[in-house]
């Protein structure tokens, strides 16, 4: 089997890319609204509500600063996973918007490509909103914050190269249901609301092997400026994740609509 990464056309996909940003641009408004809303309401449940429990503070940090990075992966994970999931569902099924990009000379490869790199515009349009948000409630502390961004495209990566591969693999809407109670599950195991240490060993070998828990470790050291050796092995480990990811995402699109 052919490595499909080698097919893609840049020039392409961003043809895909503009495409989408055009639809985007048409509702900007509507779209704007969660990414400020989801934030604020998640910082005053969990910072201000969760946290007037928590007398100690965690891993060194107030609970208002560990949950910072929580809330943003949080937030613009689920942008981007839910943009190569339900809204490449609808593009692909219901609209038939691959049919018609694919009747042109824009090759399968170069069109999931182009999904994703959409999809992680869109979560990085969101940390760009959301991250003042993390700095105005003083959970972003150290001057390595913009830094945040890094971690947090990879994240996208992966996520939105995740979600496009289990959206070829879908024939009926309601499937979703299934990849969701599954994926939310391990949102509450990746220590963006508490300590990985707080689990059972067993629990917490499952939770280091999840990309989402390297994505909300890195952030969190942007944003407070401490950082351990493990960081490095986790910047290693997502950058291999999402590769191969990405790889299974473009194969899997592939399969699906080219016959």
């Amino acid at each position: 089997m052919s490595i499909a990464l080698v097919k893609i056309d840049l020039v392409d996909s961003l043809a895909v890319w503009r495409r989408n940003s055009r639809v985007y641009l048409r509702l900007w408004k509507t779209e704007l609204v969660a990414p400020i809303i989801e934030p604020i309401v998640t910082f005053f449940a969990f910072g201000y509500g969760v946290g007037a429990l928590v007398d100690t503070t965690v891993e060194g940090l107030s609970y208002l600063s560990f949950v910072g990075a929580g809330v943003l992966g949080f937030s613009v994970l689920m942008r981007t996973i839910f943009e190569t999931t339900y809204g490449a569902y609808f593009r692909m099924v219901y609209q038939s918007t691959y049919d018609a990009i694919l009747a042109t000379p824009v090759s399968a490869e170069s069109l999931a490509f182009g999904e994703i790199i959409w999809a992680i515009t869109k979560g990085l349009v969101d940390c760009l909103i959301i991250l003042p948000l993390i700095v105005g409630f003083g959970s972003a502390t150290s001057l390595f914050t913009p830094l945040a961004i890094v971690p947090l495209l990879f994240g996208c990566l992966f996520i939105g190269a995740l979600g496009l591969a289990i959206t070829a693999r879908i024939f009926e809407i309601d499937n979703f249901n299934i990849f969701f109670a599954l994926f939310f599950s391990t949102l509450f195991m990746c220590g963006a609301w508490f300590p990985i240490q707080s689990l059972p060993w067993w629990l917490q070998i499952f939770a280091y092997i999840l990309p989402t828990t390297s994505v909300i470790d890195l952030t969190r050291a942007c944003l407070t400026g401490n950082f351990l050796a493990k960081h490095i092995y986790e910047a290693v480990y997502l950058f291999v994740i999402s590769a191969a990811l990405l790889e299974w995402a473009l194969q899997s699109i592939r399969k699906r609509m080219v016959v």
